[in-house]
């Protein structure tokens, strides 16, 4: 049987802080192989883990011992169906907003410049030197996928920075798909991951 293999997330689910390998399940109950320095688990009592075959599935389950190398879980629960706006990473990336009108308008769709602060399944922060209307009808084109996918957008919180004249956005995607949200989802989780052997090659170096 191939080995199920999981990464385990931060608190605020934009980091992943280890892996590890199921050891045994039974029900509610886990063991699992941490291939990472413990020490990332001092003062957790919850913790999420995401399995790295399946994008879909991430796990909540409290820790109720560390033995060597070992971690036991109890509690473990699916909490895939609420994570949909928790699972992001934080990203610079410099991409546009399309903004459309009616078309009784007779208006051309135009195209703002915007950079991204962090993205989730659910929808992206960003800045931007624009004024936006909080009521307007946007399209986001998101880079970080296998391929490029353009979804709509709801902006939902607005700020501005007037010491670098920027506006700080929080938007929510209106339309995405499920195969589209499946895609950013890997995509994202590859980032984490490709974060996390970075931060463990720098430390080994040092």
């Amino acid at each position: 049987m191939a080995e199920e293999k999981y990464a385990i997330l931060s608190e605020n689910s934009d980091m992943v802080l280890g892996e590890a390998i199921l050891m045994e399940r039974h029900g509610s109950n886990m063991t699992m192989k941490i291939m990472d320095d413990v020490r990332f688990l001092d003062g957790l009592e919850l913790i999420k883990f995401h399995k790295m075959q399946s994008y879909a599935e991430i796990y909540q389950g409290r820790i109720t011992e560390i033995k060597g190398n070992l971690l036991f879980l109890s509690e473990v629960v699916n909490i895939s169906a609420r994570m949909r706006n928790e699972i992001k990473i934080k990203i610079r990336i410099e991409t546009k907003l399309i903004k459309s009108f009616p078309e009784e308008e007779g208006k051309i769709p135009i195209s703002i410049p915007i950079t991204t602060n962090d993205i989730s399944c659910g929808g992206i922060g960003f800045v931007s030197k624009t004024d936006l209307d909080k009521e307007g009808s946007y399209e986001a084109v998101i880079h970080v996928t296998s391929d490029p996918i353009v979804v709509g957008l709801d902006i939902v919180r607005k700020e501005f920075q007037p010491e670098s004249n920027q506006y700080v956005y929080g938007s929510k995607f209106s339309d995405l798909n499920i195969v589209e949200e499946r895609m950013l989802r890997e995509a994202i989780f590859k980032l984490q991951m490709r974060r996390h052997h970075r931060r463990i090659m720098e430390e080994k170096s040092r």
